[in-house]
């Protein structure tokens, strides 16, 4: 069970043994009901009853797989707060809009060709939950983490454990609320361990929904040129290949540490984050000019910016620089390291009416360009 290849939708018809036929509803209402389609399942989620403020759900899942399955859980998202379950256990706390539920420790066991169901209700006083676009099914047959997966997920443990209800990163470090995710060792993450300390709890939810096997998640904390930084690896223990967030490696980065040494994953800037990087980078040269009370000509004059220079400024977590170079370094790093940025004055033949430069950067891997403001804005 890996990840969803195909969601089956509209008039297509899906007979299976376990009476998983497919429609699609725009909301939820009793009778209404989905199947979907993925690497060793199928699934059907069929909505029971809506009433009295209250939704109820049945989820069927069927093993396409040939072999049998010893551990299940789904990932459903939907508003509303999970009131109870049966045939299953609430993984992710009940007022998560993504809501995972697993098997209840006796109904795990599912052989090829067979089926296992759950239901769920939630409380959706105002009807506003719809039918899942997408479902994504677990298993104990799905394992397999590569580096770039690896390095994914501790970035989204990064952006998601900032912005999750009542504590920030801060404050779990603070509040000593990271008692394994900080430790030597890590956090083991998995549908079925349970942590005490809330920073632990919310590492484990949202890594096991991205990470499968035997994973382990690190969080600290360190300082570069003055700055504190946090940072989170995963690293898998069956391989022992790490991935890291900011700087992801290819695999080889230093377990417990900010390895700003390893190499970066090799992978290729797309052309939308080549625009979306020269867009912040503008952003920061007006910024820049607007705190410092300079024109564009005098900054881009500067023998020490190094942005205007010839090899342009490359985007790197270790560099100790000032100035503008500065401030455009420290919003791009995180995202786009090894990116090269360029900041020239507007050719003479061209002219926008907001702004008297143009910002462009550069994969150096592939030569791809980005460009702000766009070559369509740019009036000859």
């Amino acid at each position: 069970m890996n990840i969803i290849k195909k969601i089956m939708s509209g008039a297509t018809a899906l007979t299976l043994a376990c009476g998983l036929s497919l429609t699609a509803s725009a909301e939820l209402k009793a009778g209404d009901y989905k199947a979907y389609k993925g690497a060793g399942y199928m699934a059907k989620y069929e909505v029971v009853s809506v009433k009295d403020g209250k939704s109820t759900v049945k989820v069927t899942l069927k093993n396409t797989s040939k072999k049998t399955i010893n551990n299940w859980a789904v990932r459903l998202s939907g508003y509303g707060i999970t009131e109870s379950v049966k045939n299953g256990k609430q993984f992710t706390p009940s007022w998560y809009f993504t809501r995972v539920i697993k098997d209840d420790g006796t109904n795990g066991r599912v052989a090829p060709n067979q089926c296992v169901s759950f239901t769920y209700t939630i409380l959706d006083p105002d009807n506003s939950s719809t039918i899942p676009e997408s479902i994504k099914v677990y298993s104990d047959l799905d394992k397999s983490n590569t580096v770039d997966s690896l390095n994914k997920v501790a970035k989204i443990c990064y952006v998601t454990a900032d912005v999750l209800k009542v504590y920030s990163l801060d404050q779990c470090f603070e509040d000593g609320l990271f008692e394994k995710a900080n430790s030597k060792d890590g956090i083991k993450t998995g549908f079925n361990y349970r942590y005490k300390a809330e920073g632990d709890k919310q590492i484990n939810y949202i890594a096991s929904m991205y990470a499968r096997g035997n994973i382990s998640v690190y969080v600290g904390r360190t300082e570069i040129n003055g700055e504190k930084i946090y940072f989170f690896q995963v690293k898998d223990n069956r391989t022992g290949k790490v991935g890291q967030y900011p700087h992801p490696t290819d695999g080889t980065a230093e377990w417990g540490k900010l390895d700003l040494d390893a190499p970066l994953y090799n992978k290729n800037y797309s052309e939308s984050n080549l625009d979306l990087a020269a867009s912040d980078a503008h952003n920061c040269v007006e910024d820049y000019l607007n705190a410092e009370g300079l024109d564009y000509q005098s900054l881009l004059e500067s023998d020490d910016f190094q942005a205007a220079s010839k090899d342009g400024l490359k985007i790197d977590m270790k560099a100790s620089l000032t100035g503008c170079d500065k401030l455009i370094n420290d919003k791009l790093k995180f995202n786009y390291e090894g990116m090269i940025v360029y900041v020239s004055k507007m050719p003479s033949n061209k002219y926008v009416f907001w702004t008297d430069f143009m910002v462009q950067t550069k994969d150096p891997a592939t030569g791809k360009t980005g460009q702000d403001p766009q070559p369509e804005l740019v009036l000859r």
